[in-house]
């Protein structure tokens, strides 16, 4: 059975990540009932770290002073057998404001890193979703990497000092670190494969908050492919029931908050 960690930085919304983590856990329980033993580690400094216990999460504790540290913190835990003497065979990154369908994460690759373009958006108060099609590289910032790619750069692929970007960053780091090795083989470069897979956009969700976030839902409308109705209505054939009553009181008490 393959396994695989995503790994969670985490900073603040402490409501909003409970639900999204709570989430996280059916998506690993699901995957590890079909075939992929699944699991999740949270990097931060705050009641997440609470919250990701709770769940049977592995932890790591570290301050939100750079974004890149703490994925590089989670991938190491999650892949490095010095330190985990059951290391992933793959990783993804991804955010504690995310939601991901586990039939994504069913069919891995081999070699190559595997992205998604697809995705959705909910507007910060929860009355709008937005699908879109991302025109990076790597797609959305949850991508699938092998263990036998992280490992070429000791496990820390992400540039340390990175506060945002780090998609990016690992991308690139990757590819170059890719071509050196074979370079060394083959006497030539071979450039990583970059894979995306095709996916429904209401498989990957990001739920947007007032504050605290790296892009807000009017930044991310760049990539808007349609705009569509009730973000609970068009999730309900993708997601649990509960997880979307549970996140639709939240934006209900936060709306009322406000």
């Amino acid at each position: 059975m393959a396994s695989l960690w995503f790994v969670v930085p985490a900073h603040g919304r402490v409501e909003l990540a409970r639900i999204c983590l709570r989430q996280l856990r059916r998506t690993c329980d699901s995957l590890s009932e079909n075939g992929v033993e699944a699991t999740a580690v949270v990097i931060a400094e705050d009641e997440n770290l609470d919250t990701a216990r709770e769940f049977g999460f592995g932890t790591v504790e570290r301050t939100n002073y750079s974004l890149g540290r703490k994925f590089n913190d989670g991938i190491q835990l999650a892949c490095d057998p010095e330190i985990n003497p059951r290391p992933a065979d793959y990783v993804v990154p991804c955010g504690s404001d995310d939601w991901v369908d586990w039939r994504l994460f069913l069919d891995l690759p081999v070699d190559a890193m595997r992205g998604f373009k697809r995705m959705s958006f909910v507007r910060e108060d929860g009355r709008e979703l937005t699908t879109s099609n991302v025109k990076y590289e790597g797609g959305c910032g949850i991508r699938i990497y092998p263990r036998s790619l992280v490992e070429l750069l000791d496990y820390r692929p992400a540039d340390e000092d990175f506060v945002r970007g780090c998609d990016t960053s690992i991308l690139l780091s990757l590819k170059h670190a890719h071509s050196a090795r074979y370079a060394k083989i083959l006497r030539g470069p071979v450039e990583l494969a970059v894979e995306h897979a095709d996916s429904d956009p209401l498989q990957i969700v990001d739920w947007k908050s007032p504050g605290q976030q790296l892009n807000d839902y009017a930044e991310v409308a760049r990539w808007r492919s349609k705009v569509g109705g009730d973000p609970f209505e068009m999730l309900a054939d993708v997601f649990p029931a509960e997880a979307l009553e549970e996140m639709q009181a939240h934006y209900a008490r936060a709306l009322v908050a406000a």
